[in-house]
């Protein structure tokens, strides 16, 4: 059976789909108040991105998330200047609270299987991805202020690990050289991108695998190799 979630819920509406029900147990963490002020900031940053999910980047607005997060606006203006920060502020704390272990396989295919395979498993963080992806799909033509802040955010939720998993191989001897980290990250968004984007599809194991052996480790394995010798 095949064990993964679409990336591409943006047409739902009504009540949350199913796969974002762990955001009503984790919700976002409350990094900038503690107490009531702590829950009530969580739920607020949950609705946002419940509502990137459930509709476009332009339709989500400040009273829709007021009134999903069962809040008044004068309370969302105190904290957040715009919907920008809002959204900013709402998609960070969702990835710096998702801290997943990294497993040492023995080898860097394993290692990129399990840390992918972590991610697309995890209904909050494909809930925050896609969120962001949808914000990047609207502001790149119209917010490149916007784009740029969701694009770091995207990728400094993601690129600390994948760094590890680099350096570890390379430590292992598996490669030759360094890889650049950039590289591969640009790599694997990209494919994401047109699977659940482009094409629609379905980011379960099976692609998972696909794409680690067929698209990621080619790369850097070509990447890893000193130059003039040949690629393994």
């Amino acid at each position: 059976m095949r064990a993964g979630a679409k990336l591409d819920s943006a047409q739902s509406t009504g009540s949350p789909p199913s796969r974002f029900a762990a955001l009503a147990k984790l919700g976002c963490p409350a990094t900038a108040a503690s107490g009531r002020s702590a829950g009530r900031e969580a739920a607020i940053c949950q609705a946002v991105v419940e509502l990137l999910n459930e509709n476009s980047y332009e339709s989500v607005t400040m009273d829709a998330v007021a009134a999903r997060a069962k809040a008044s606006k004068a309370t969302i203006y105190r904290r957040w200047a715009n919907k920008e920060d809002l959204v900013i502020d709402a998609l960070q704390r969702v990835f710096a609270d998702r801290a997943h272990v990294l497993v040492d396989t023995g080898n860097l295919r394993d290692d990129l299987l399990a840390r992918l395979t972590q991610l697309t498993q995890d209904p909050v963080q494909l809930a925050a991805s896609t969120a962001a992806l949808k914000g990047l799909v609207y502001a790149s033509s119209s917010d490149s202020n916007l784009a740029n802040a969701l694009r770091a955010t995207l990728r400094n939720a993601q690129l600390s690990a994948l760094q590890t998993l680099l350096t570890r191989a390379h430590t292992r001897g598996e490669l030759r050289k360094p890889v650049d980290v950039d590289l591969v990250w640009e790599v694997a968004q990209g494919q994401f991108c047109n699977r659940a984007g482009v094409d629609c599809g379905t980011v379960d194991a099976t692609y998972v695998e696909h794409l680690v052996d067929d698209v990621l480790m080619p790369v850097i394995n070509h990447a890893g190799a000193r130059a003039g010798s040949p690629v393994s």
